[in-house]
């Protein structure tokens, strides 16, 4: 749990006296994380957090905004920037990774490519996701290098998608200490969690079963204050159904999810209705105008100029910045991180860590997303057996998870050959004459972010 500012004893606070270093510091999604700082001022107290961008017009807005907020609001951390990757890594404690190799303009290929073979076309799964991990994965492998040199005790957090693939390229080919984070796992369960009911003088601490991968797992319960509230947790997708009975372009993702929720008495991750109802989300795709991406860069100038706007003020209003980018990002998720490692407080948050015997049915070797006790060795997952799970839902977890194995040695040493192989295996591909028509498009479409022997 995030630390609580009940005291004005300035000696009773603790300063850590820790390096961050977050790599694409200059992010529009930082905001969120410096957001909850202001909010936590003595969560990080005493720490360094040095900002590395290559962008340095965006890099300098953050850094701007950033140092203005904490001087108003006597928030004690240095903030430092740099466009030196090795200088920002540099003895560090934590460093943080949240960027996008290709930029928005990459993620549109990837929406819109795949559904010409009629594939789902979706930046973090299935085909485009597949390429994301293709450019991305070198590029963190050289970032773990290094780490291994310049700060080899260091926590790499990674945010950047697709978060498993990337995690496990690095988890097993690095010597360096890795976790996986998403935002996604909490605000999913907080969003049923106020519909539920809940005496309001009751401590509410959440503990979310969540077992798979991190963009394809289930919530098998949901435990509150000792008790599985996952069955009144069930009903209020009943309830969504009943109040919804159109499906429409906005509200099928969550009609799917409330049908799959209700057949299986488990609530499914966001991208689960991509797998199990990936014709309906394919007609859908057919009939949109733009892809989310492309509706995305499109508010990007008035972002950007709302950052502009701020950032020469001499009191930005950090409110004006919110909410964007969407959930994505880096928020109060990561700072309960750091402070579980920094503080070694033994909290149980959902992470993605190799699997280590922890689920019965996938490879020690995988990287899977589960609760995890964090403390100062990191991140240690929690046993689960078969995570409450049927032997079908187990079934598809477990094609991912050797697809995704697969994935991120292709990402790192493989050639055009075998990606193909890999990319067939997908279970939202599950084709080679698919795969090789879609890959080749893919890669020449990517061509400048791609390793050569990948387009051999």
């Amino acid at each position: 749990m995030m630390p609580q500012n009940n005291t004005t004893d300035n000696s009773a606070r603790p300063n850590y006296n820790a390096k961050i270093a977050i790599i694409g510091g200059g992010s529009l999604h930082c905001v969120g994380f410096m957001q909850n700082l202001i909010q936590h001022p003595d969560a990080l107290r005493g720490c360094q957090i040095t900002l590395m961008d290559i962008d340095e017009e965006r890099l300098n807005l953050t850094y701007t905004i950033t140092k203005k907020l904490f001087e108003r609001y006597g928030v004690e951390i240095q903030i430092e920037q740099t466009t030196s990757q090795e200088e920002a890594i540099e003895d560090a404690n934590f460093i943080l990774i949240t960027f996008r190799t290709g930029g928005l303009q990459a993620r549109v290929l990837d929406e819109k490519i795949p559904p010409r073979y009629n594939l789902v076309g979706q930046d973090t799964i299935g085909a485009g996701g597949f390429f994301y991990a293709l450019r991305t994965a070198p590029v963190i492998a050289g970032i773990a290098a290094e780490i291994e040199k310049l700060a080899p005790r260091a926590f790499l957090l990674n945010y950047t998608s697709p978060s498993n693939i990337v995690t496990e390229a690095i988890a097993h080919y690095s010597g360096i200490r890795v976790i996986g984070m998403e935002d996604h796992p909490y605000p999913e369960t907080e969003r049923i969690l106020k519909y539920t009911s809940a005496p309001p003088h009751r401590p509410r601490r959440i503990h979310p079963r969540k077992v798979g991968l991190s963009h394809g797992n289930w919530t098998t319960a949901i435990w509150r204050d000792g008790e599985n509230i996952l069955p009144e947790a069930i009903q209020r997708y009943e309830e969504f159904l009943r109040d919804n009975p159109i499906m429409t372009e906005e509200n099928h993702p969550f009609i799917l999810l409330a049908n799959l929720a209700l057949q299986y008495k488990a609530i499914p991750s966001y991208y689960m209705h991509y797998y199990y109802y990936s014709d309906i989300v394919l007609e859908y795709q057919h009939k949109r105008a733009l892809t989310p991406t492309e509706k995305l860069i499109a508010r990007i100038p008035r972002l950007i100029e709302a950052y502009k706007q701020e950032a020469s003020k001499d009191h930005p209003d950090i409110s004006q910045l919110s909410g964007v980018g969407g959930d994505l990002g880096l928020s109060n998720f990561t700072l309960s991180v750091i402070h579980a490692i920094l503080d070694d407080t033994g909290e149980e948050l959902v992470l993605n860590v190799p699997n280590n015997g922890s689920i019965n049915f996938l490879a020690d070797d995988r990287v899977v997303e589960l609760p995890c006790r964090v403390d100062a060795r990191g991140a240690t997952p929690l046993t689960q057996k078969d995570g409450g799970l049927s032997i079908d839902q187990r079934g598809l977890i477990a094609a991912l998870a050797e697809y995704e194995g697969a994935t991120a040695r292709i990402a790192l040493w493989g050639n055009r050959k075998d990606a193909i192989k890999a990319l067939a295996s997908n279970p939202l591909v599950w084709s080679y004459s698919k795969a090789e028509k879609v890959y080749d498009e893919l890669a020449a479409a990517h061509k400048q972010y791609l390793p050569e022997r990948l387009l051999k």
